[in-house]
């Protein structure tokens, strides 16, 4: 088939995209809870007469992640969707769970993040699974739950299980209309800081000792706290953010307990072990100036800081197939947040994100994606697997 001729399969089949992309919409997946299943029959309807097999795989009862494959042997390719949405919150002009086409532009939750991707890498899965033949390796496509809550029921039991495996896998979660391939991504370190004090009589602090003044003055030295990176060519510099402070029970008492919590971000090249002894060391620092003080620091949540080789053959097929088919050659990027590249990394699989979609669309009311957005990434996305699995 000329290229001519693969661009036209996909055009034909706009309509067909834009019902699968409304009935994963409509199979409300918010999470938490999750209720996965719902998207995961909606994507096996859309398989099965395609003879392309897929397998359920649940953690928890509800928590469906979907495997599917094509092809075999080796290299092994993987492609993940997730199926889950944050909740609709406020402010929008439509239902939020019924997909709404406007001027070229389906509405909705998830229709960027990331149902419309999912829908897109089915459509080029159809295509390839047509042309199976042509395939020297094996493609495994992936619908994965609990994405927006840390992947716990999602990619991080898939591939603790073995369920999933791979050389090389594409993320279609980090937005960027296809001008950018996403290589790298910071770390994100949780920390709790818990500071412990002594509660008396509001009209006698002096016979306390104020957890939440203490741990105001940690949070002061925190923040001016220094970082061993703090340059990368496609990152943003190291951040810290103060998410939640409680403590006290009431304007009369001296609180005799204050935790909060941060969200820190580093580059490559940096360790969270460092950086948690020098927050320990701000503490016992406080410690020693501030009679009755007393810290506890505990990590609620850490990952690691994830780069791939710009000359990775991956990176180099997703630049020359977009290239070729649309006429311009996405720019490496960077993130600060997470995705479940992350995941795949961490168990020998290269993996980085290519989307379609606006970034600035995700997460918020009236969340929206360009159907011709959609269409461009089924085809160049088919090029990509076939160029890899040559």
């Amino acid at each position: 088939m000329s290229k001519q001729d693969m661009r036209a399969y996909f055009e034909s089949r706009r309509g067909e995209l834009v019902k699968l992309v409304s009935d994963l919409i409509a199979a409300k997946t918010v999470n938490p809870p999750g209720d996965e299943w719902r998207a995961a029959e909606v994507i096996e309807r859309y398989l099965k007469p395609l003879g392309i097999t897929s397998t359920r795989h649940e953690k928890a009862k509800g928590r469906t992640n979907l495997v599917a494959r094509i092809g075999s042997g080796s290299p092994k390719l993987v492609i993940v969707g997730h199926i889950d949405t944050v909740p609709a919150g406020d402010g929008w002009d439509t239902d939020p769970f019924k997909a709404v086409e406007i001027d070229g532009k389906l509405y909705g939750r998830g229709t960027m993040d990331d149902k419309g991707q999912t829908a897109g890498m089915l459509l080029a899965v159809r295509y390839l699974k047509e042309h199976e033949n042509d395939l020297s390796g094996e493609l495994v496509l992936v619908a994965a739950a609990d994405e927006e809550r840390g992947s716990t029921f999602g990619m991080d039991y898939l591939l603790k299980e073995g369920i999933v495996t791979g050389d090389h896998a594409i993320i279609p979660d980090a937005s960027s209309n296809l001008k950018k391939v996403f290589i790298a991504e910071k770390a994100a370190l949780f920390v709790q800081i818990t500071s412990h004090g002594k509660q008396a009589h509001g009209s006698t602090p002096e016979k306390g000792v104020n957890a939440v003044r203490n741990l105001i003055e940690v949070l002061r030295r925190v923040e001016h706290m220094t970082f061993d990176v703090t340059d990368h060519e496609l990152l943003t510099p190291p951040t810290y953010n103060l998410g939640q402070i409680h403590g006290g029970v009431a304007p009369n008492v001296v609180p005799g307990k204050c935790t909060a919590n941060l969200d820190i971000r580093y580059l490559p090249g940096d360790s969270a072990e460092v950086i948690l002894k020098r927050i320990n060391e701000i503490c016992r620092a406080v410690e020693s100036d501030i009679p009755g003080a007393r810290f506890e620091v505990e990590i609620t949540m850490a990952d690691t800081p994830i780069e791939v080789e710009e000359n990775d053959p991956l990176v180099g097929a997703i630049i020359e197939e977009t290239r070729s088919a649309l006429g311009f050659a996405p720019e490496l990027g960077g993130m600060s947040g997470s995705t479940v590249a992350k995941h795949c990394m961490q168990h020998g699989i290269t993996a980085v994100n290519f989307a379609p979609g606006d970034a600035h669309a995700a997460h918020v009311a009236n969340e929206y994606v360009a159907i011709d957005s959609l269409i461009d990434f089924a085809y160049v996305l088919a090029r990509i697997v076939l160029r890899l699995l040559k």
